[in-house]
């Protein structure tokens, strides 16, 4: 998974690098690249570099935002389930909507 450039690797250890980066941490590196190549000066090989990296983000980002979503849809399905068990089964339902 991507990580961003300045993050440094601590004691080599893969699994710790992509454990620390998180969607905030990675959405802001995005923008600030996006901004770097909205700003112009760069370099052809600089700016090619900067796109990569972007698209490597934007994916990380992506698969973050997926599981999210998965863990949420599982997280709703397990208490609609208990719901259904003892009759409270409304998690779609806004309070407010009631007449």
């Amino acid at each position: 998974m991507a990580k961003p450039k300045n993050s440094s690797p601590q004691n080599g250890a893969e699994k710790k690098d992509t454990e620390e980066v998180s969607f905030e941490g990675s959405f802001l590196r995005l923008n600030e690249m996006a901004e770097q190549l909205e700003t112009g000066g760069l370099t052809l090989a600089e700016a090619t570099s900067r796109f990569e990296e972007g698209m490597k983000l934007v994916q990380f980002c992506n698969e973050l935002l997926d599981n999210a979503e998965q863990k949420i849809t599982e997280l709703k399905e397990s208490y609609r389930a208990v719901g259904a068990q003892t009759g409270f089964d409304d998690l779609d339902d806004d309070p407010e909507e009631e007449d």
